[in-house]
């Protein structure tokens, strides 16, 4: 594995060597879950040796299946169908078909609660957000949004719904006023709880170790902010172009740069001393969606667009090496969402 070193230096006292050819790589373990939106299918790639090893076909309905974004919760994989207003849902051994169910129009981002049975998906058509049972796979509730947003032509774009499955992050999209919103919603009372204005085209993440500080990159204005779960207030503000894609893995935040064709295309920040550290370019351009495997030393990026076919793998060690990309998978149309799936 070729890792760039993180400042890591090693003194040598009489009686302490290092082993020649030591190598911190560990064996990964499972799987990660690409959606090829325009081919309805989902890439399965085995994390050890980066090749694929199922292509899943979403089951046949009225129209051509558009997968857009997969969730891996407790031994299931969700898939997010577009084209035909469902959730299909597969058991993530033998990816044997589960079930399938009916959501609003629009399926877009989606997002699983940690400790709750719950999963949220955006509807970009009928501005609304329905929530899942991911125990009895059935809908529990439809959210509706802020009604003045609605009216100014705001939709929903990205979710992230909090750990314990009380609070739901939603950020929307597509006023015209160059500037888009986060809103938090009570997912139990269906109320609004704050808002937020920020840059065009935000997405969102909350660090594993970072429970109380929601990721906001923006494309458009080409920041991530830190915003306080509580109360959507800004902690800090990062400058990264084109921030798209985010995922957050111990204290490290991977961000896509988008629209550079690739150049600089992964960005690495260190979340507890709030800077950028790295970035990488990428072997193509459109560098979109982030997953990162259990052990943190694999990152996954799909190239999403027509004709784009390709995942990018990048290798690390967190607190000992930063990225360098090590090699690319061929999947099929337009991969878009990914999973990491750990068996």
């Amino acid at each position: 594995m070729k890792v760039k070193s993180l400042l890591l230096s090693v003194v040598l006292f009489s009686g302490v060597g290092v082993v020649a050819g030591a190598s911190y790589t560990e064996i990964e373990q499972g799987k990660v879950a690409v959606a090829n939106r325009a081919s309805g299918t989902v890439s399965i790639i085995n994390a050890q040796t980066d090749t694929v090893v199922s292509t899943l076909q979403l089951p046949a309905s009225s129209a051509t299946p558009e997968p857009m974004y997969v969730v891996y919760k407790e031994n299931r994989l969700y898939v997010g169908d577009r084209a035909n207003n469902r959730i299909v849902v597969y058991d993530s051994f033998g990816f044997n078909l589960l079930s399938t169910i009916s959501t609003g129009q629009g399926v877009f981002h989606m997002w699983a609660a940690k400790n709750a049975q719950m999963l949220l998906v955006n509807n970009d058509i009928d501005k609304t957000v329905t929530v899942i049972d991911t125990n009895s796979l059935s809908v529990l509730n439809t959210l509706s949004l802020p009604a003045d947003l609605i009216e100014q032509g705001f939709k929903p774009h990205d979710v992230f719904v909090s750990d314990n499955g009380r609070s739901a992050f939603v950020s929307l999209v597509g006023g015209g006023s160059g500037d888009d919103y986060v809103i938090k919603l009570s997912i139990k009372h269906n109320r609004e709880l704050a808002r937020k204005k920020v840059g065009g085209d935000p997405h969102l993440f909350i660090s594993p170790l970072k429970r109380k500080t929601l990721y906001v990159p923006s494309q458009e204005s080409g920041t991530v902010l830190a915003l306080n779960t509580k109360n959507l207030a800004t902690r800090y503000q990062l400058d990264v172009p084109n921030a798209h894609g985010i995922f957050a893995q111990e204290r490290r935040l991977y961000v896509t740069n988008i629209a550079d064709g690739g150049s600089q295309g992964l960005y690495t920040i260190d979340a507890k001393r709030r800077h950028i550290i790295d970035t990488d370019n990428a072997p193509y351009g459109a560098p979109h969606n982030i997953t990162v495997t259990a052990n943190g030393k694999k990152i996954y990026v799909t190239h999403s667009g027509a004709t784009q076919n390709k995942v990018s793998v990048f290798e690390t060690v967190p607190g000992v090496a930063l990225p360098s990309f090590s090699t690319e998978v061929t999947v099929e149309g337009n991969p878009f969402g990914l999973a990491y799936i750990p068996h």
